[in-house]
């Protein structure tokens, strides 16, 4: 009696412990742990970027050496070039050898650099006589290297501002600009036909005209040979 009564009590006392472990009362278990990984709801209102990509939406960024491909452009540089100066009718840019009311100066630089290839001595005496507005398209000057009635004499020829050369390859003395039109230079030359004096030379004249063709000066003929080869 006494052992039925000692095994009823174990196994109310069984019974007690396991309620104990599964009741809502505080229990002494430790309920296992889990773990919940939080994912972010993905953006809505277009794709999204991914690594190593450019965004699709919108403009473009650009990158180095390219252009941007959407949106705006970038601005322009216009750039605008500052005019040179005007130059007054028959006075060519560059040109230096008019002077006040002339069409060509004997005392202007680019009339005394074109006597200074001629050597020492040389000065410049007469030249074309026109004004600006009316130049012809060939000018001349008159040089003379001495101050004797025998001193050597050149014609230098001069267009569109430019030097382009002497009448002749030498110089001659009794050489005189007879005349002149736009395109015409016409030089006399006289020579010493006997014992006269060189102030009144008595040979000639032998009157050669200086055309200017567009391109170049062309001498209408030869001189006489008593120019080329003097007695005196």
């Amino acid at each position: 009696m006494n052992n039925v009564v000692r095994m009823s009590a174990l196994t109310v006392a069984a019974a007690a412990t396991v309620a104990g472990c599964t009741g809502d009362g505080g229990s002494t278990g430790t309920p296992p742990k889990t773990t919940v990984i939080a994912t972010s709801p993905a953006p809505t209102g277009g794709p999204q970027p991914t690594g190593g990509q450019e965004p699709t939406g919108g403009q473009q960024r650009p990158t180095v050496g390219q252009e941007p491909t959407g949106g705006q452009t970038p601005p322009t540089t216009v750039v605008t070039e500052r005019p040179g100066p005007t130059s007054a009718p028959d006075r060519p840019s560059g040109n230096d050898i008019s002077g006040p009311g002339r069409c060509i100066d004997p005392a202007s630089t680019g009339v005394r650099n074109a006597v200074a290839t001629l050597g020492d001595g040389w000065v410049a005496q007469r030249a074309s006589a026109d004004q600006p507005g009316q130049c012809a398209q060939l000018l001349w000057v008159r040089a003379v290297g001495g101050n004797s009635a025998g001193a050597p004499i050149h014609v230098l020829f001069f267009h569109d501002g430019k030097y382009l050369g002497t009448a002749t390859s030498e110089p001659y003395a009794f050489t005189t600009v007879a005349g002149y039109t736009d395109t015409v230079v016409t030089v006399e030359y006289k020579w010493l036909a006997g014992d006269e004096p060189f102030a009144t030379p008595q040979g000639g004249p032998a009157a050669i005209h200086y055309t200017w063709n567009g391109a170049n000066v062309v001498m209408s003929g030869p001189l006489p040979t008593e120019v080329t080869q003097p007695h005196r």
